[in-house]
């Protein structure tokens, strides 16, 4: 019985320490779930891509930073943003000819209104868009491929940041992983449970730009990564304990056959 038990605690040892948490994200949803999709709200430091046209383009030149050789031609992304409007300190824009506008904390159709507002004293009937060029999330921590992702429509909930991440490494904790967020210019974190309902209807489920993800490994990868693995002589130890054990397992036999 002494040499079974011996065997069973080494057995489960291990079993604890290689186990990994479940996986499963949003346990017990209801079914027709409705959340609402949110619109990006600018901030400080962003770049904003600013498109103002008319039925007559030369009218409005005048107040888009494009150079004219390049209207009508297809831009890369940097190239666009060394054309962007940058939201300063103050959170204002400056446009050519109709001068500072606020931008934070405006959405993109608001901030595109208020421009075309403007410039309905200088040109009739025109149109405006404005879009967010620096909207990009990163990831890091455990899963397949971290990385930081640009979002070219301003939105991504946090189930796609994963699945462009190529999912969740066999060592992720899901309950507990950390989102770096700016607020009003100070960066805060909090931690976040993936596997609860309440998460698909909290303000975090939708990233925001410049968002920071951490997926921490779970409770059982810390023990064994920064625990054992990472302490030479406990290792060592170990590896000298069940040598041992062997060999007493080993004796132990050797008299039991001898004594038959």
């Amino acid at each position: 019985m002494d040499l079974k038990k011996y065997f069973l605690l080494i057995i489960s040892f291990f079993s604890i320490v290689s186990c990994s948490s479940s996986k499963v994200l949003f346990k017990n949803i209801p079914e027709n779930l409705e959340i609402k999709i949110p619109e990006a709200v600018i901030t400080y430091g962003d770049l904003i891509d600013v498109k103002i046209s008319s039925l007559t383009n030369q009218s409005t030149s005048i107040f888009s930073p494009i150079a004219m050789d390049k209207i009508g031609t297809i831009r890369d992304a940097e190239a666009r943003k060394l054309d962007a409007y940058l939201v300063d300190r103050s959170g204002n824009i400056d446009i050519p000819y109709i001068g500072k506008i606020k931008a934070y904390g405006l959405t993109c159709s608001s901030l595109s209104d208020s421009i075309k507002n403007k410039l309905l004293e200088f040109v009739k009937t025109p149109s405006v868009s404005a879009k967010i060029l620096n909207f990009r999330v990163s990831i890091l921590g455990e899963v397949a491929k971290p990385g930081t992702f640009d979002v070219i429509d301003q939105n991504m909930s946090f189930t796609e940041l994963i699945s462009r991440a190529g999912d969740f490494s066999k060592n992720a904790d899901p309950s507990n992983v950390m989102i770096i967020r700016n607020i009003n210019n100070k960066i805060t974190n909090t931690y976040i449970d993936l596997t609860s309902l309440e998460f698909l209807n909290s303000e975090y489920y939708f990233l925001k730009q410049n968002d920071k993800v951490y997926v921490r490994p779970d409770n059982a990868s810390l023990a064994f990564d920064f625990g054992i693995l990472r302490n030479a002589g406990t290792l060592s130890l170990l590896t000298s304990i069940i040598i041992l054990l062997v060999r007493w397992c080993k004796q132990i036999i050797n008299i039991k056959v001898k004594t038959k």
